[in-house]
């Protein structure tokens, strides 16, 4: 027992070497920080009464025994808190090792050479090594799947640390059915095929209305397997049901014409069945790529044979749990017409270098959640799929079926091809696929929707709506196979894609293409609105599409940047010093650590307090930091509302304690208020966040929320934030002060009809939000739910609406639709409106305009009567004479007397295909006016209005104009209804909800140098 005084204890530490920095790490950069020796005072009631190095809690470890047809890697080895843990030796490109755990555990992989750098992935959790010549040490204290990488080796090892198994079933009793035992006594070497008796378990345990079937460690050699209705199939560690390699051995379930052969799915469930389980710890082998590349006996000795590994279908409530999916010849584990699916820690574990290996495939499945996998393969990692009933698919039992609420949580990617991919099949609907808090460590393409199955048959082309990627860390896109860039929304067909939200993304490398965003504007596929909120890319926050490396094509809509608002307040400490920090006692200094900058607590191990806008106004708001501590018996705080060194809240890691702590300090008092069990793990990064409300503490670590406390009394109702600690040698970084966000509340539409006949590309109106926030920005889409079935007749681009379709009272007089709005924090509202179409006389009862009022042809080689607002004007001979535009400025030129309706036509050409041509009518001055313009460099006409020198496109209509020809461009309009043709055909039709430029003179508009226009003229009606 260790016995001390109130004032008189003296410590000294020696901080090991400190890896730090992403990919690669050098292992000689150390860091190492000098200590001094100091006597504490343990006045500070938050403290511990032991200075003692406390233990970090004790770990569970399960480990399991290598199955005998495997082979032990001749690269690494690897411990887990000292027990060896077998490394499997696998493939060229890698090994892997499993276990599982609980607590905190010390890693330990010893490479065959020694080390001089390595990279430990995912890299977004910042998981820091120390080496030792050949030996790589690092710690875990949750269930990870990480990815090492050794010196410049090609081998890497993953680790796939599961969490321990807390409900391994008796292998023997009521309700269990062991393989091994009576009446089955299947085959556990691999010797002789040891599916039948596997099978008759299964089939006993069904009829028996449900029970486990028990495979104990052992090799069992297998033709095909069906899961049946309420049985658990438990898979133990160290257990493993291997393919034979031959397709013989196997039913023809399906034909895949791209392979040129046939396939089988080697555990599948049976049809209609519910309420199957698979899980353990154990391995399905399917030796897929040497028996798709075996050559069959006759008939078919030219081709191989394929599998899938694991083939739920049309199973409802089937759940996954913990297995290792290994080596299948097709896609691993391809769900089917599915629904109330659970996978949760999934290895998949593919080669590298065969096509159409794809680790897992969601096929026309409803509410499927994928949670904490790994998947390594050649093809996609993770992709969902709708299909036609042809090909592979069909022999499918059942209707054709869309897919819809799909989620992957927590997946990790490592793929030649595309990381996360929503098609290429989207024959029926995907609606609702999320992907969120992931990670890509190697990728051709990493983020990817992708409509492009062109053969469909079905009378209405399938859609891909509501797709989010949130939360996504990506490492790499290095690799060209079949593209490289980071991401890819696309629609081949005449399906489209909508409602995309791409946020908080770290893209690390964006790769050697440009990403893409794309409708067909042939087949009329269209993209309608994608969201970008929070993306960085190579670290900058990205805010035009230039700096997300991506292109846009021009059947696109609504592409809108919504990022968070700028702090209140953000320091990383890259300026090397503390500059707006207040020392209130320690001693701080800001160290460069591998290439960054840290804010440290230095070498004292009594109270260091330093503030940021101490005794401010700051009262409702998030406060977030990252935080590292050197050693185990070491606490780290950030503290808020900070009115001066007595007056604060405080939550810390206190990792000697293993806890999380909230306190309050009032007047110098500090009482712990809230606490919970933590453990931490020395050296290692933690984001934490405090979020402040009134009297409402949240408290996070990781973004997962920890505690939550009301004080009962109001005080600290405001001040600033600041960070505190006890022990030396802590790192802050990263502080961060955001406003607290609140969400919109109520969504507005400017006008709500429409006249029939407005062509497709209409403005309907301007959205716009109540917000308890001020001056806050917002997003809009339109959403699936109730009171969205028009949404396909309407798209939405900023906080425009516009039409879609040409409406037709007489065929339908109103539209639904519903609205989603999302502030820069990403809280939104969601309203459904109704747009009603109003009717009008056909044929119109007015004549066409007859009497010209105005001409010119510029015969006379001036521009007599013409007034320039802007630009540089002439007129030259062109064949005939013509006016000309000399500048690549705005550039407007006007006539004729304030007409109120009229027709007005003239003569437009453009130089090149890179330019724009506009007439003016009713122009009352050089920022009000309308216009009718081509636009050939975005393959469109487009109708607009000025007013106040606001200029709002309200119509537009695709075009392809060329360079050096005639068009005769005309606008009629008539009170608020304008007309707009070229060379005799109606193009636009669109009528102004608003009274607004009721009269005024004619002219021109361009923004190129080199356009001509010519033969102007101005028709009026006879009354006029």
């Amino acid at each position: 027992m260790l016995t001390m005084t109130r004032k008189a204890v003296s410590l000294l530490v020696v901080l090991a070497v400190i890896i730090t920095g992403f990919s690669p790490r050098a292992a000689d950069a150390v860091e190492i920080d000098s200590y001094s020796i100091y006597s504490m005072d343990m006045t500070d009631a938050a403290d511990p009464a032991s200075l003692g190095q406390t233990a970090a809690a004790p770990a569970t470890i399960q480990n399991y025994p290598m199955p005998s047809i495997y082979t032990a890697s001749s690269v690494f080895s690897l411990k887990a808190n000292n027990e060896a843990i077998p490394v499997i030796s696998y493939l060229a490109d890698y090994d892997y090792a499993q276990f599982s755990f609980s607590g905190t555990v010390r890693i330990e992989v010893t490479n065959n050479v020694p080390i001089t750098s390595y990279s430990i992935s995912p890299q977004a959790k910042n998981i820091e090594g120390t080496v030792n010549g050949n030996k790589l040490t690092f710690y875990l204290s949750s269930s990870t799947y990480v990815i090492v990488k050794i010196n410049d080796q090609r081998k890497k090892i993953v680790i796939a640390a599961d969490p321990l198994e807390t409900d391994i079933p008796p292998s023997t009793g009521a309700g269990i059915y062991n393989v091994t035992q009576s009446p089955y006594h299947a085959d556990n070497t691999g010797t002789s095929l040891a599916s039948g008796p596997i099978q008759q378990a299964i089939d006993d345990a069904h009829q028996a209305g449900g029970g486990v079937v028990f495979i104990p460690a052992g090799v069992y050699k297998s033709g095909n397997l069906t899961l049946k209705s309420n049985v658990t199939f438990y898979l133990a560690g160290g257990a493993v049901i291997v393919g034979t390699g031959k397709g013989e051995d196997y039913v023809i379930d399906f034909r895949k014409d791209s392979r040129n052969a046939d396939g089988t799915y080697f555990i599948r469930t049976a049809v209609d069945s519910t309420n199957i389980t698979i899980r353990g710890r154990g391995t399905i082998d399917g030796k897929g790529i040497a028996m798709r590349e075996r050559k069959m006996p006759a008939p078919n000795k030219n081709e191989g044979f394929l599998n899938n590994l694991l083939v739920p279908i049309a199973t409802s409530n089937f759940t996954f749990d913990g297995l290792i999916l290994r080596d299948g010849g097709f896609w691993s584990f391809m769900v089917v017409r599915s629904d109330n699916v659970t996978i949760n820690n999934l290895k998949g574990f593919q080669d590298l270098y065969k096509i159409e290996n794809d680790v897992i495939d969601i096929n026309e499945s409803q509410n499927v959640l994928v949670q904490h996998s790994i998947a390594i393969s050649d093809d996609d990692t993770y992709s969902t799929k709708t299909w036609l009933q042809t090909g592979m698919s069909k022999d499918w039992p059942g209707e054709l079926e869309h897919l819809e609420n799909v989620v992957f949580d927590d997946a990790f990617a490592w793929t030649r091809c595309a990381a996360f991919k929503i098609g290429m099949g989207v024959a029926q609907p995907q609606i609702g696929v999320t992907i969120r808090n992931s990670y890509v460590y190697q990728s051709a393409r990493a983020l990817l929707i992708d409509h492009g199955y062109q053969l469909n048959t079905l009378p209405e082309e399938g859609y891909a709506q509501n797709i989010t990627f949130e939360n996504i860390d990506i490492e790499r896109v290095g690799i060209n196979q079949f593209g490289n860039y980071w991401l890819g929304v696309s629609t081949s067909t005449s399906g489209d894609v909508s409602n995309v939200v791409v946020k908080n993304i770290n893209v690390r490398e964006t790769g050697t293409q440009k990403s893409r965003i794309s409708g067909n504007a042939t087949k009329g596929g269209r993209v309608n609105g994608v969201t970008f909120t929070d993306v960085y890319v190579g670290g900058k926050l990205a805010t035009t599409l230039d700096d997300l490396n991506v292109t846009v094509n021009n059947n696109v809509n609504g592409i809108v940047f919504a990022n968070s608002k700028p702090p209140l307040f953000s320091d990383n400490f890259e300026d090397g010093n503390t500059a707006g920090w207040t020392s209130m006692s320690g001693g701080w200094t800001v160290p460069k650590v591998g290439t960054n900058h840290v804010l440290s607590s230095g070498n004292q191990t009594t109270t260091s307090l330093i503030t940021a806008n101490s005794g401010g106004s700051w009262t409702d708001y998030v406060y977030e930091a990252r935080l590292r501590m050197p050693i185990t018996n070491a606490n780290a705080g950030m503290v808020f509302r900070v009115q001066d060194a007595n007056n604060y809240y405080m939550y810390r890691i206190h990792s000697s304690n293993q806890q999380l702590e909230l306190f309050k300090s009032v007047n110098g008092q500090l009482t712990l208020v809230n606490s919970m069990p933590f453990t931490a793990i020395e050296k290692q990064w933690y984001k934490v966040k405090a979020v402040i409300q009134g009297n409402t503490i949240s408290c996070y670590v990781d973004g997962e929320l920890k505690m939550e406390w009301t004080n009962p009394v109001t005080e600290l109702t405001a001040g600033g934030i600041g960070f505190r600690t006890t022990s030396a040698g802590v790192h802050f970084d990263d502080a961060v002060v955001s406003l607290l966000n609140k969400a919109p509340e109520e969504i507005a539409l400017s006008h709500n009809s429409v006249v029939e006949n407005t062509t497709a590309g209409g403005m309907v109106g301007t959205f716009s939000t109540s917000d308890p926030d001020a001056e806050e920005t917002f997003s809009y889409m339109l959403i699936a739910g109730s009171g969205d079935e028009d949404n396909g007749s309407f798209t939405i681009s900023d906080n425009k609406l516009f039409l879609a379709v040409t409406p037709d009272y007489e065929a339908k007089d109103s539209y639904s639709i519903r609205v989603r709005s999302t502030d820069s924090g990403g809280l939104y509202v969601e309203k459904n409106f109704t747009i009603h179409v109003t009717d009008v006389n056909e044929p119109p009862v007015n004549p066409d305009p007859t009497v010209i009022v105005f001409s010119d042809d510029f015969e006379d080689g001036n521009a007599g009567g013409w007034t320039s607002a802007s630009g540089s004007w002439d007129v030259i001979t062109d064949g005939t004479n013509a006016l000309i535009q000399n500048q690549a400025a705005t550039a407007v030129i006007a006539a004729g007397d304030s007409w109120t309706d009229y027709t007005y036509e003239a003569k437009a050409k453009m130089p090149i295909t890179n330019a724009n041509a506009g007439i003016l009518f009713r122009v009352q001055d050089a920022g009000n006016f309308y216009m009718f313009r081509i636009h050939s460099a975005a393959q469109k006409l487009e109708l607009y209005k000025s007013v106040d020198n606001v200029m709002t496109l309200v119509s537009s209509t695709p075009f392809t104009a060329q360079a050096n020809q005639w068009y005769t461009m005309k606008a009629s309009i008539e009170g608020n209804a304008i007309k707009g043709y070229v060379d005799g055909v109606l193009k636009v039709e669109w009528t102004n909800p608003e009274t607004e430029l009721t009269a005024g003179k004619i002219g021109f508009r361009t923004t190129s140098a080199g356009v001509a226009f010519d033969d102007a003229v101005v028709l009026a009606p006879d009354s006029i």
